[in-house]
């Protein structure tokens, strides 16, 4: 189950300012995932500096707990822990694509009276009777995507691909809803394009890729908890590169110079290719 938006009749951690200190960026940071033959292994640490709750948790009433589902296997486990970090194994063939980690804190035992310090003002005096399995702190999701390449992450190819439009489809779209973003050109542009194969990468960049990375950065944030290859694709570009977090994908502006940093300027790239092919032919008539 995801948190996000989620209201509790009761404070929780993590869920609007229901409870302090608030959880800090960063407070869910996962290792980079080793893979074996066999299986996936994932380490998640989490950091909460709520002191009644980390009380809770060292007299074993309450327990970490990370939920770990796939929806395109069906798969969802949970795993329990005493301290803020995970250790987590998975077998390669029971997990596909887009893989969520939901990391709380519950209760491992009724608590009657539950109040803590760090409530909201909106709370003082109030006390809650929680019941084993009930929630006191919920982090922000994590995830992981078995399908990113990571060796080819830099190439628009591994998340976006040029294809022919379904009969009856006269216009060039884009379509976000596959795990790649789909160029979707008509019977007759599609067929063009065939014959022209990669003979121009840099017009095909500048043009066609440009506008429909554009496209999908400006539509990122609808995407971005739907598991999509190309989204998580994105979002992990993004994460890992501490040039392109500064900029404000809700501003359009900023939007295209992230895109023309994710393809490495291609309207510089076009028109040093044209140069040379003009400088060519100029020899040539020489």
């Amino acid at each position: 189950m995801k948190y996000k938006n989620v209201s509790l009749p009761y404070p929780v951690l993590g869920i609007h300012d229901d409870v302090y200190p608030m959880l800090e960026d960063g407070c869910v940071q996962m290792e980079t995932p080793v893979k074996t033959a066999l299986e996936y292994h994932f380490g998640i640490t989490l950091t909460q500096r709520n002191k009644d709750i980390t009380t809770l948790v060292a007299q074993g009433k309450a327990e970490y707990a990370c939920e770990v589902t796939c929806k395109d296997t069906f798969l969802r486990r949970c795993w329990h822990s005493s301290i803020p970090k995970f250790d987590i194994s998975i077998g390669r063939k029971e997990v596909s694509g887009h893989i969520d980690f939901q990391c709380f804190i519950a209760a491992k035992e009724p608590i009657p009276g539950y109040t803590n310090s760090d409530f909201n003002e909106d709370y003082y005096g109030f006390s809650f009777d929680l019941e084993m399995g009930d929630l006191l702190a919920v982090f922000p999701l994590a995830w992981w995507n078995t399908e990113i390449k990571f060796d080819k992450l830099y190439a628009a190819g591994s998340f976006m691909q040029i294809v022919e439009a379904a009969d009856g489809i006269d216009k060039t779209w884009f379509n976000l809803d596959d795990n790649r973003i789909l160029i979707e050109m008509p019977h007759d542009l599609f067929v063009q394009y065939q014959r022209i194969g990669n003979s121009f990468p840099e017009v095909i960049h500048s043009s066609l890729v440009h506008n429909a990375l554009v496209y999908a950065l400006s539509n990122l944030g609808e995407y971005q908890d739907k598991g999509k290859l190309w989204a998580d694709s994105l979002m992990t570009r993004i994460n890992d590169d501490p040039q392109l977090q500064q900029y404000d994908l809700s501003d359009m502006t900023q939007v295209y110079q992230v895109a023309d940093i994710l393809l490495q300027d291609p309207y510089k790239r076009l028109l040093d290719s044209l140069e040379k092919i003009a400088d060519s032919q100029n020899e040539e008539e020489e």
